[in-house]
């Protein structure tokens, strides 16, 4: 995990309306938390946080100077956004960490390669974006790296295929699926209708009624109609 520098500052007001007031000004409400230490208030330049996430991405060790001569160890825990204005950063909260102890952390997954199975007209699935590891910090890697250019239609990468040093664990359940190239919805749609149809004639082919039998009325029977 690399390192990189954060200039923030102590927050003195609290509360959800000065939060606004706050954002309305161009900065980000956030607390710095860990370590048994206490909780700190603090504030962010929104347009210097945002260049900061578009440099290093969230999973990066913060050297993060919160007053003159006292800087943090700290990685980000979590930040909230915007629902509809993703750009706008609402919240963030940011834990204190030491190098010498290790930490667990949601590592994002990159996708490369173009599977055949795409080509032959599947689709790429991919339900699992981040896997959480446990190790020191600077063990911790920024992404990673996931080739799935050798899937074809049905096959899938899982959390088991992962390798990593024997010092860095992974907490996800093995069986977990990452990417997997499935079959064409059309395909898969024609298939449901097609079986459909077929157990609806079934069905029609059994509810069918046998036409009665028709009995000749006997000759003194239209004898008497008459």
């Amino acid at each position: 995990m690399q390192q990189a520098k954060l200039e923030a500052q102590q927050r003195n007001t609290f509360g959800k309306q000065n939060a606004r007031e706050l954002r309305k000004e161009g900065g980000v409400p956030a607390v710095l938390y860990g370590r048994a230490q206490d909780t700190l208030s603090i504030q962010l330049n929104a347009r210097t946080f945002r260049q900061f996430l578009r440099t290093y991405g969230e999973n990066v060790i913060i050297n993060m100077e919160v007053s003159e001569g006292n800087t943090e160890t700290v990685i980000i825990k979590e930040i909230q956004r915007h629902p509809v204005n993703k750009h706008m950063l609402i919240h963030a909260d940011f834990i204190r960490v030491s190098l010498d102890e290790p930490v667990t952390s949601a590592v994002p997954v990159v996708l490369v390669g173009n599977p055949p199975g795409v080509q032959e007209g599947g689709v790429l699935e991919f339900p699992l974006r981040q896997v959480t590891l446990h190790c020191l910090p600077m063990q911790m890697p920024n992404d990673i790296t996931i080739d799935v250019s050798h899937l074809d239609i049905g096959d899938a990468v899982h959390v088991s295929e992962l390798s990593f040093d024997e010092e860095v664990d992974i907490i996800d359940e093995p069986e977990r699926i990452i990417a997997t190239v499935s079959q064409p919805r059309v395909q898969l749609d024609d298939e449901l209708t097609e079986a459909e149809e077929g157990e609806g004639e079934e069905e029609e082919t059994a509810e069918e009624p046998t036409e009665p039998e028709i009995i000749s009325r006997r000759r003194g029977d239209d004898d008497d109609d008459e």
